[in-house]
Parts: C-alpha cells; structure tokens; sequence
C-alpha cells in the first residue's frame, strides 16, 4: 500500500508544532532569551563593522523566531531585545536608566512579536484546515468502499443467476440496507458541509417540547420492540421553544437510536423532559455498552465512532451544531464501557 508522504510546513510552523508538543514553557522562554543572545552577538558584529542600517535588524530576526513558540515567549523576546539595545548599543552603554526613546523602541518590539505571533496563528490554522479537509476527503474514500462493495458483490450474484431463489430475499435486504446507509451518510455529509459554510437553514417556530420528543419516541420505539429495548418516558410539561421541528426531530432521534443501538436485549431506554429554570433539559440514558473514557472528550468531533456504530461518526457533531444553533447545550456522560450513557440536551425556553 503506498504511503503519502507527509509534507513539512514552513519554518513557523515547524517551530511552533515543536514547541506545543515538545518543548514546555520554560523551554520557549529559554529559546528567546538563547536566540536574543545570539542576535546581541550579530548585532555587536555588524556594529563593529559600521552596518548601523541593518544591524538591529537582528533583533526583529529573533523576535520572529521566538513568537513561532507563542505570543508569551515573542513578547518576552521583543522586552529583551529593548532592554539590551538599550544597554548595550545606545549611548550612554550600560546605562539603566529608562529614557521615552527606550519605552518606544521597545513597543516597536514588542509590537512586531504580536503581529509576527499573530500571522503564525493564522498559518497554522489555515494548514490545519487543510489537513483535516485531506483527512475528511481520505475517510471519506475509505468509508464508502464498505457499502458500495457489498452493494456490488450482491447485484453481481444476482445478475448471474448464482444466488438461489429462496436467497433473493436476503440479497435485497442487504442492498436496501446499505442503500440506507449510504443516503444517511450523503445527508449527513450535506449537513456537516452547509454548517462549516454557515448556510444551515432554520425554520424557527414555536414548539412543545413534550410533544416533539413524544413523537420521536414513537418513532423509534417499534425498532426498539423487535430488538426487546423497553423504553420508559417521563415527561413533564415544558414550556414552548423556539425551534426547527425538523431539525430538533433530527437531533433527538439520532441520540434516542443511538441509545437503542447500544443498548442490548433487555436493557431499557429512559427518556426525561423538565424545565430548570426557563430551559428544557431532556435527559436521554440508556442501559447499554456506555462510551470508553478515551472516546468521551471527543464524542462530538466529526470521525468518532464506537466499534458497533455505522457510519461516519456525523451524527452527534451535526446534533451539536444544531442544538447550538439554537442557543442550547448537548453534553454527554458516562461512568465507562458497559455502565450505560447519558446525553443531555438543554435548550431555551421561549
């Protein structure tokens, strides 16, 4: 299988990415002082030699590569830089006392290490935006291959007559199954993509809350019945809330079946609705698998998938972007792998 060669990123942000995962504070404040020291050496160098025009420039060199480890450490750069000009190279030398001349030369400095600091930022953004969209892309490629080939390798058998009739209805189910599941996720794809762009649309209108997820109950529960998932509601009155019903319906069903998913024959599903002051809290928690404490703190980024989910791993991202959309919370707990979960989502009341 052949590999992509990762590319190596400018000096900036090859700097900055040693210093967040390598090196610690005082390492970065370490490096500004070591690079301000060898710039006062470069500086006493062209000083000597009668450059006066570039030879503070050294500093700005310094500042540049010491803002690549953080605001922090350039700011600290730009303050060392003013202190030693100041006391080494400005007439009277070795002099400490601070003239307005030595104030504003040190904002200068300092200035530059924020602009510098900043535009690094900016980078490292924009190449991290474009490595997660390589990513996506990639994931993307890898996981339609499951079931466009079972949708394949079935229509193949079926065309050449070598499936016996009696296996026909089996055959079908499995292609409708994964034409299911290749609808869900271009649908999902098509929402993540219209909420990075911030064209999601919602039809706000007012809505109980009691009654949306009383249908949303209803319409997941005959799917609970042929797995034996007993689900149980408590469901208080709630007062209205401003809201798209589809897309509310959207996240609610998506957690509900995603509890009746994980949660064995036998286990139960409890659905709770209550309203804390002037928000309603809907609480579902199920009796099943639970999440492993790795996969909790990033439940909702896009890709994360329990083993027994299907899927891109979408789903609770959109959910999150939606119930955000409408000025509320979606959060998730659970004590560990086979003590269940529980997903929160709070919303304000109208």
């Amino acid at each position: 299988m052949r590999r992509r060669a990762k590319p190596r990123g400018p000096i900036f942000g090859r700097a900055a990415r040693a210093a967040r995962l390598g090196a610690g504070r005082v390492q970065a404040y370490a490096m500004a002082v070591l690079l301000t020291v060898v710039a006062t050496g470069f500086t006493a160098v062209c000083h000597e030699l009668g450059l006066g025009d570039v030879e503070f420039a050294w500093f700005f060199v310094s500042i540049a590569l010491a803002s690549c480890y953080g605001t922090a450490p350039g700011v600290f750069a730009g303050i060392l830089a003013g202190f030693v000009t100041d006391f080494v190279f400005i007439p009277p030398l070795f002099d400490l006392q601070i003239e307005l001349d030595d104030v504003l030369r040190t904002l200068v400095y300092v200035s530059v290490s924020l602009v510098i600091g900043k535009l690094v930022r900016a980078r490292q953004r924009a190449e991290a935006e474009v490595k997660d969209r390589e990513g996506v892309l990639s994931y993307v490629a890898h996981e339609l291959r499951t079931p466009l080939g079972t949708i394949t390798s079935w229509a193949e058998l079926i065309r050449r007559g070598t499936i016996p009739t009696e296996r026909l209805p089996h055959a079908a189910e499995v292609i409708l199954r994964n034409v299911k599941l290749l609808a869900r996720i271009t649908q999902d794809l098509v929402d993540l993509s219209r909420m990075a762009l911030g064209t999601l649309s919602l039809r706000r209108e007012p809505l109980d809350p009691g009654q949306l997820v009383s249908d949303c109950v209803a319409s997941a529960r005959e799917t609970a019945l042929q797995k034996g998932v007993v689900i149980e509601e408590a469901l208080r009155p709630v007062g209205p809330v401003l809201a798209d019903r589809e897309r509310l319906s959207q996240v609610v069903g998506n957690v509900l079946n995603n509890a009746i998913r994980f949660t064995p024959a036998g286990g139960e599903v409890h659905v709770r609705l209550r309203e804390e002051g002037r928000r309603a809290v809907l609480t579902v928690t199920d009796t099943g698998g639970g999440i492993p404490r790795h996969l909790l703190p990033r439940i909702f980024e896009p890709g994360t998938r329990h083993a027994k989910s299907e899927g891109f791993g979408l789903g609770l991202t959109i959910a999150r972007d939606i119930v955000e959309h409408h000025g509320g919370t979606i959060s998730a707990h659970s004590a560990g792998e086979g003590l269940g979960a529980s997903f929160t989502i709070v919303l304000p009341v109208d």
